[in-house]
């Protein structure tokens, strides 16, 4: 019997094509707000994964500013999602099959709640998922292990856990949380970035983690 029993991915980036939502809402809150000191695109590219707070105080220490900026790029992305994101290939064949399994799933993800819930009802993952992880139910957000361990929290038969997703945060989150870890080749980050983080696997297609369940 195989020791893994419980998948916990990340969302955007993982499971969910969103990049170039996150990129426009990036660029429209910027142009709203700080006219001018607009990041170029692989530098907004080098920055998507932390929360917004921590991303947008990197380029600005005004509070009002930074509350003015968080709030155009959600309601940018609010208003735009469903005609940028789309799943990745195989999401929810593997999803289905790993919920045959009996397999525990969970997502953990570094948004909050009202954001994360849209494109996940949207594509109907939440008749997959056992557990749901936002911003809301942590104190810190990834690369901290606290995310990743509520969500193991949830299941009363973890034997093994594998912590897949496309940001180095997700690889350090799932070490430090003490499980395996996965990061996907489709990451808009590069492969290299996420091989940094020194993940157990590097997937090419969301079909290869049921080979490493078969191997583990």
């Amino acid at each position: 019997m195989t020791k893994l029993n419980t998948v916990l991915f990340d969302l955007d980036g993982t499971l969910v094509d969103s990049n170039e939502i996150i990129i426009a809402s990036y660029i429209h809150a910027y142009k709203s707000h700080l006219p001018g000191r607009v990041p170029a695109r692989e530098t907004i590219i080098e920055q998507i994964g932390p929360p917004l707070k921590e991303t947008f105080s990197k380029h600005t220490t005004d509070a009002e500013t930074l509350k003015k900026l968080i709030a155009t790029y959600l309601d940018h992305y609010r208003a735009n999602e469903h005609a940028y994101f789309c799943l990745y290939d195989g999401v929810v064949d593997v999803l289905e099959r790993l919920k045959t399994r009996g397999v525990n799933l969970g997502i953990v993800t570094s948004k909050f709640k009202e954001a994360a819930m849209p494109s996940i009802r949207h594509f109907g993952l939440d008749e997959y998922l056992d557990c749901i992880v936002t911003l809301d139910d942590v104190d810190e957000p990834k690369p901290s292990a606290e995310g990743v361990q509520r969500a193991l929290e949830h299941f009363d038969n973890v034997r093994g856990a594998l912590f897949v997703g496309d940001n180095e945060s997700d690889i350090l989150a799932g070490r430090r949380a003490g499980v395996l870890t996965a990061g996907v080749r489709w990451s808009i980050k590069g492969e290299a970035t996420l091989q940094a983080a020194k993940p157990d696997y590097m997937i090419a297609r969301m079909e290869d983690i049921l080979a490493i369940l078969e191997n583990e």
